[in-house]
Formats: structure tokens, C-alpha cells, sequence
């Protein structure tokens, strides 16, 4: 699915999301359990419930999803949205479709119904994944090594940094300040909770 355009951006957007993910028909209706956002992707866990009962092979009618008792399951869902001149829009997919955005907290995961697809499992092992590396915290005066060099925009590639918290005037908050061991330039990495690195 392409993205979907509105002319005005909705008034509450995580009630939006919600709404995007309930529904009915004659087979069966939806509704989300829990919603989460990270910047501009929202993820959510969708139950679905079939009005039918239990299917007799145990599997949703895709055959991806294991059903529980009353023939219902949980699957999660991913919205990438985006805001520019007033308009807002979203491009929805489901887990079944490899997400790129795996920042789904491990609470929302747990909520899924067990998946036959590659891709749903490979998705919520990334969200696990994504999720271990970005608790870990850094302190002052940890040195970390990131596990492949980092390109700036000086076109220098450094790998090996000593951590402080620099706290500057008219801030309210803290930055985290990295500072390169083999050059002692001050640098700025982003995302780092997201990037393989190890303390040494």
C-alpha cells in the first residue's frame, strides 16, 4: 500500500491510528490493544476476533496466525507517518510484510499471536534486537568502540570514543559529548542506543 494523504492533520493522531485499526464486517472485527510511537512511526497490536468461531485448522484465514480458543489473534501493525504543509499522511503494512521500523517495544511484541511467517518472525526479533541495544545506558567516562568506524562529515572515520556529559548554558537539557581517543575531536553520534558498540 502507497502512502494516504490528508489535507489537514488529524486533531489526535494516536486516536486516528486507532481508528485505522478497528473495523467489522460480517466475518469478523478489529481493534487495537496497544499503541506505541517512536518519532514518526506508530506501531500497534491489533486483535482480530471472528464472528464465525474458530477456524477447524487452528490458523487465521492467511494461515500466518495461530489462533487462540475463541478463533482470535494478535498481530502487529506499523504506520510510517509523515507532516509537511498542513497535510499529514501514513503508509500502513503489517509484520507479514518486513517492516524496515523495528522499534516496537518488547510489551507490544509480547502481545503478538505466534506467527507462521518468516518475515513477522524475523520483524519481532529485530524489535528485540533494536530493543537490548537501546537499554543500555552510557556514563561519564565509559570509552566505547563502535563495531565498524563512523564517517563524519570531514570525511574522517573514527571508531573509538570516550563518553562525557556536557551540560551547556541556556540548555535545559544534558548532551552526551563523544569524544574521538585517537584525534580528542568532541563529536555527535547519532542514534547512538541503536548502534553496535561495546565498552572497553
Amino acid at each position: 500500500m502507497g502512502w494516504l494523504i490528508y489535507n489537514h492533520t488529524p486533531a489526535c493522531i494516536r486516536d486516528e491510528i486507532a481508528r485505522l485499526c478497528g473495523g467489522e464486517n460480517e466475518q469478523r472485527r478489529s481493534y487495537p490493544v496497544l499503541i506505541s510511537q517512536k518519532r514518526n512511526v506508530w506501531y500497534a497490536a491489533v486483535r482480530v476476533e471472528p464472528k464465525g468461531g474458530r477456524l477447524s485448522s487452528g490458523l487465521d484465514a492467511t494461515g500466518d496466525y495461530e489462533t487462540d480458543a475463541s478463533g482470535g489473534y494478535t498481530f502487529a501493525a506499523v504506520f510510517l507517518t509523515s507532516r509537511e504543509n498542513g497535510e499529514w499522511g501514513y503508509k500502513s503494512m503489517d509484520e507479514t510484510m518486513g517492516p524496515n521500523e523495528a522499534q516496537a517495544p518488547i510489551k507490544l511484541i509480547d502481545l503478538l499471536s505466534p506467527t507462521t511467517s518468516q518475515w513477522a518472525r524475523d520483524w519481532r526479533q529485530s524489535c528485540r534486537d533494536n530493543a537490548a541495544l537501546a537499554s543500555r545506558t552510557l556514563k561519564p567516562g565509559d570509552v566505547i568502540r563502535l563495531s565498524e568506524p563512523l564517517r563524519f562529515t570531514d570525511g574522517s572515520e573514527r571508531q573509538t570514543f570516550h563518553v562525557s556529559i556536557e551540560r551547556y548554558p541556556g540548555r535545559k537539557r544534558s548532551t552526551t559529548v563523544f569524544t574521538c581517543t585517537e584525534t580528542g575531536a568532541a563529536c555527535r553520534i547519532p542514534n547512538i542506543r541503536q548502534r553496535n558498540w561495546t565498552r572497553i
